[in-house]
């Protein structure tokens, strides 16, 4: 499984700027011989990567390590879990995946990070919760002034969390479970950083720079996301269906939900220790499509849908090392202006130890070598 997430980074360190050559634009770069014309687009790449940039935000606050070499070890789990709730009983089901935790790597440099998640480390007991299959993307964009998280999880295989609060369950496993569920989340939010000078969501998240100093900001921005469940033998089996109204017999649930979102985040400081809450709560509408299991269709378009996002991070940071822990969590909350509803949750959770390696001179003398900045 992969996650790959960019940054646009301002530099902090200045130690290099008088040794990077006096180069204004692309074209005062040499393109008049041939070997210079084939030379001229990888050196404009260079310029780009090495040229000094502004500062644009308070170095009282932050601390950069973007051109850092930045190697990380996180211990995580992903998920992504459902409720169905009949409106007219009161009851729901609650459909969970049989979580697995993983052992990976990541690498970060000036704009971009790769995440591997190359060693399975435990899966609960198959026996009685089932097995899930799963494809987990997770995408996050921490920029400047703008973050935005992205989120594609494909789920196969639940078992039904809240089997035994139901007398008509006799089954001698604890859990029922359901291998023919499957799930599909597409998310995307995005939020306008206000306190953009003094705050750093990268401290927490991305492990490019360093919050020195407590601060916190406002937050403003949009949602959409996208959720469908869906069973073979349709989603409230026996022995649960005599508990719910026949509305909520349903084999394909789509609900879409959108809106705007409005929260806060801070990070406390003291010494070399760190602590983020954020806490963001979205507001729009909902578009419920569901298919019942006598093949008869419900559409509704309902204002009032709501969306929780939470995001913890917890950790030590000396400059060069690092250590912590950060979650990320989506909750999609049911509309009671529906007959049968859907709660949602998704998000992930890692604990990390990290190191930053200095490449500065390694990467100048790389590059000199290659003839793409000493021309």
């Amino acid at each position: 499984m992969t996650i790959f997430s960019l940054r646009n980074s301002y530099a902090q360190d200045t130690s290099l700027i008088k040794k990077i050559p006096e180069v204004k634009t692309w074209f005062s770069i040499p393109h008049k011989t041939a070997g210079q014309l084939f030379m001229w687009p990888h050196r404009i790449v260079a310029l780009e990567i090495t040229k000094p940039r502004a500062i644009k935000y308070d170095t009282s606050y932050i601390q950069s390590y973007s051109k850092r070499f930045v190697v990380t070890l996180p211990v995580s789990t992903r998920f992504l879990q459902f409720s169905l709730h009949d409106i007219k009983s009161g009851n729901r089901l609650a459909f969970n995946p049989n979580m697995q935790y993983n052992l990976g790597i990541s690498v970060s440099s000036r704009w971009a990070s790769f995440t591997v998640n190359a060693v399975k480390l435990s899966n609960s007991n198959i026996n009685i919760k089932g097995q899930t299959k799963y494809k987990d993307y997770q995408f996050n964009f921490y920029g400047r002034k703008i973050t935005t998280d992205m989120f594609v999880q494909s789920y196969s295989g639940f078992y039904i969390g809240n089997s035994k609060s139901y007398a008509a369950y006799t089954g001698a496993n604890k859990y029922a479970i359901r291998n023919d569920v499957n799930a599909l989340n597409i998310e995307v939010s995005s939020y306008y950083i206000v306190n953009h000078k003094k705050f750093s969501y990268r401290n927490s998240f991305g492990f490019t720079e360093r919050q020195k100093k407590s601060a916190g900001s406002m937050l403003l921005g949009v949602y959409y996301s996208y959720f469908n469940a869906n069973a073979n033998s349709g989603l409230v089996t026996p022995p649960f269906r005599s508990s719910f109204d026949p509305t909520s017999y349903i084999s394909n649930a789509a609900t879409q939900n959108f809106g705007l979102n409005l929260g806060y985040i801070y990070t406390f400081v003291y010494k070399k220790f760190y602590a983020t809450a954020s806490l963001v709560q979205g507001i729009g509408g909902e578009y419920a499509a569901y298919k019942r299991d006598d093949n008869t269709n419900y559409f509704k378009l309902v204002a009032g849908g709501g969306k929780l996002n939470i995001r913890t991070g917890l950790g030590y940071d000396n400059g060069r090392y690092f250590i912590g822990t950060m979650g990320i969590f989506d909750y999609f909350l049911f509309n009671g202006n529906l007959s049968t509803t859907f709660n949602y949750t998704s998000g992930k959770f890692m604990a990390y130890v990290g190191y930053r390696f200095s490449v500065l001179k390694d990467e100048r003398k790389m590059l000199r070598k290659l003839k793409l900045i000493d021309y």
